[in-house]
C-alpha cells in the first residue's frame, strides 16, 4: 500500500498547484474508556514519527500548517515543523477550531458527544456512512459545501498546506466528498490521511 508521503512525492508540479493534506495526528497514548481523550498526548514514538514525517517531506514546498487546538495535534504540527529543514523552518502553525474542538464534522458538540461515548469513533462513522442521521453530527451536504470551501480558502498558496486533525473528521469529510470510505478494518492510521488538489 502506497504511503501518504509516497503519494505526495508522485504529484507533479507541486509548486504550481494548491494541495491540501488532511493528516491525522501522530501516535498517541491510549484514550481511557468513557473519555473523549482530549488530554492524551503523543507517545515517544509519536514524537519521533512526526519529526521523521517532516524530514521526509522537507524537499516539498510546504506553505502552512493548520492544526486542531487539541494538544496532540499541536504537538504533531510542531514536531513536523522540527523535521523540516532549511527554508521550511519559517512555516507558520495556526490552530483552528474547525479542525478539532469540535471540528467541522460536528454540528453540536454537546449532543454529538453522547454518540461518541455510546458508539466510539468508528461506530459513529459506521452509522453515518450508512446514511443515518446522528444527532449533533454535520450533514453530508455541509461537509461537501461548507467544509470543502473552508479547506479551499485556507489552501491559498501553491504548494502543500497541511491540516493536522483527527481521524473522525477525516473519515466523515472523505466519505461526504466521495474521496474514500473508511471501515473498522481499514481505519485511518496515525500520520495518514487524504490529499486534495485544487
Amino acid at each position: 500500500m502506497t504511503s501518504l508521503i509516497e503519494k505526495l512525492h508522485t504529484i507533479g508540479n507541486i509548486d504550481f498547484k494548491r494541495i491540501a493534506v488532511l493528516l491525522r495526528h501522530s501516535e498517541r497514548g491510549e484514550i481511557p474508556a468513557g473519555s473523549f481523550g482530549t488530554e492524551v498526548m503523543l507517545s515517544e514514538n509519536g514524537i519521533k514519527e512526526a519529526i521523521s514525517f517532516g524530514e521526509k517531506i522537507a524537499d516539498l514546498k510546504i506553505t502552512h500548517i493548520f492544526c486542531s487546538p487539541i494538544d496532540r495535534c499541536v504537538q504533531t504540527a510542531q514536531f513536523i515543523k522540527e523535521g523540516l529543514t532549511g527554508k521550511q523552518q519559517n512555516i507558520q502553525i495556526t490552530q483552528e477550531t474547525q479542525l478539532g474542538t469540535p471540528g467541522f464534522h460536528i454540528a453540536n458538540a454537546d449532543i454529538a458527544g453522547k454518540a461518541y461515548l455510546d458508539y466510539g469513533c468508528s461506530g459513529v462513522f459506521e452509522h453515518f456512512s450508512q446514511g443515518e442521521k446522528i444527532p449533533g453530527i454535520a450533514s453530508v451536504e455541509s461537509l461537501k459545501t461548507d467544509a470543502m470551501q473552508w479547506i479551499k480558502d485556507k489552501t491559498s498558496q501553491n504548494g502543500i498546506t497541511l491540516f493536522v486533525t483527527h481521524d473522525a473528521l477525516i473519515a466523515h469529510f472523505a466519505y461526504a466528498n466521495k474521496i474514500h470510505t473508511y471501515t473498522k478494518e481499514n481505519w485511518i492510521q496515525f500520520l495518514d490521511g487524504i490529499i486534495i488538489v485544487f
